[in-house]
């Protein structure tokens, strides 16, 4: 174990990229209170790469390591976790990458907390379930939340992206941005898609890999933006519903999917057949990777969609004879490549009374009618404390 720790563990930091300074700086303001911090995001979003660029920047002796290496799987027990802390006894912040790995974290981590062992704990997974449904509860209120997304479109652009329509076809996993040849985007998007499906999902939930499970994945993400229920996918791939709701469910808690539900004050409206949840990829990357053909509309759209899930507010849809794409707190969205009919938002205000305004957003407007909002919205609203 001792030896497996010794080249998996960094207290040196060298090669840090490139700095994702509202990440960074978000996390740095918390590293001075007590609070467990936990980052979550999908697998590739710089999870890993955000968490070296914090530890590179303490002045106190840090720890980092990742529980994904290979060389550590014979070990990944809490006596694992206790040899970390007794052969870094000096160290004051330990980050560890991908914790999840190792059963019982939560306990071990909430008895360090409260016996306040003066040592902080900043951790990562790639669920938005990161703790196991029976410890869920256990480090509620000892801990800060953050979550971290592929690159958005200022990032993307200090990234080296060239354009609105290469971030809308490929999306913004880093190194898909980074990565000049097409070919290659491709090739790691696939990759990607695949190594969350195994890592994320069948692992995770012990499922047996199964070709329906691939195909629904592949069917949504191909579609982005597809409204679907449970009944109709579960019609689809010729499987039960309690199985399509469950496949529906896993992608989302593995941050492959955005569901968008039907906005109503009724929860029984909420699941009539019309009203089926419409579901964006988490990155246009992975449905241009999927799909024999793209659709730009689509692709818009779910890039609002994904801009929208940033601001960890409930995002929503309406439609009565017409359809509003997004609803966000007071707001209402209307997403086109072109021009807007108008005439939805009208319906809509006669029948959802706090809806205060409305935005249509083209291309041509996207920066200045969502970016900008959602870059005064971040320090609020890019964490919460549970």
């Amino acid at each position: 174990m001792q030896e497996a720790m010794r080249v998996a563990v960094q207290t040196v930091f060298k090669d840090k990229g490139i700095f994702r300074h509202k990440y960074v700086e978000l996390i740095e303001k918390w590293l001075r209170r007590p609070e467990i911090i936990i980052i979550k995001g999908v697998r590739r979003s710089g999870k890993s790469t955000i968490l070296r660029q914090v530890a590179s920047r303490m002045k106190e002796k840090t720890v980092y390591i990742n529980f994904d290496d290979y060389r550590l799987l014979p070990y990944l027990s809490l006596a694992l976790l206790d040899e970390v802390l007794h052969q870094f006894s000096d160290a004051e912040y330990f980050f560890f990458d991908e914790i999840q790995k190792v059963a019982g974290f939560e306990s071990w981590l909430r008895t360090h907390y409260d016996i306040k062992t003066h040592k902080k704990f900043i951790i990562s997974g790639s669920n938005i379930s990161l703790f196991s449904p029976a410890l869920g509860t256990v480090l509620t209120g000892r801990n800060i939340t953050f979550e971290i997304f592929p690159l958005d479109y200022e990032e993307f652009r200090d990234f080296g992206g060239k354009s609105l329509e290469q971030y809308m076809m490929f999306g913004g996993f880093p190194e898909v941005v980074l990565e000049p040849d097409e070919e290659k985007r491709m090739q790691l998007l696939t990759q990607y898609f695949n190594d969350i499906l195994l890592r994320d999902i069948l692992e995770k939930h012990k499922m047996v890999p199964s070709q329906q499970f691939k195909a629904a994945a592949q069917y949504i993400l191909a579609n982005t933006g597809l409204k679907v229920s449970a009944n109709k996918l579960a019609k689809e791939l010729g499987i039960n519903s309690r199985t399509a709701e469950n496949y529906l469910s896993h992608m989302v808690d593995a941050y492959l999917i955005v569901e968008v539900p039907f906005f109503s004050y009724s929860t029984k409206t909420k699941y009539l057949a019309g009203r089926a949840s419409k579901y964006y990829a988490i990155d246009n990357g992975l449905s241009t990777a999927l799909a024999a053909r793209t659709n730009r509309g689509h692709l818009f759209e779910a890039l609002i969609a994904q801009a929208l899930r940033r601001r960890k507010q409930d995002i929503y849809y309406w439609n009565g004879r017409k359809e509003v794409d997004f609803i966000q707190d007071q707001t209402a969205y209307q997403v086109s490549l072109m021009t807007v009919d108008k005439e939805a938002f009208s319906e809509l205000k006669k029948a959802v009374k706090h809806i205060s305004g409305s935005i249509v957003i083209t291309p041509q407007t996207f920066e200045q009618e969502l970016f900008n909002k959602q870059q005064k919205n971040e320090h609020m609203q890019n964490s919460s404390i549970k």
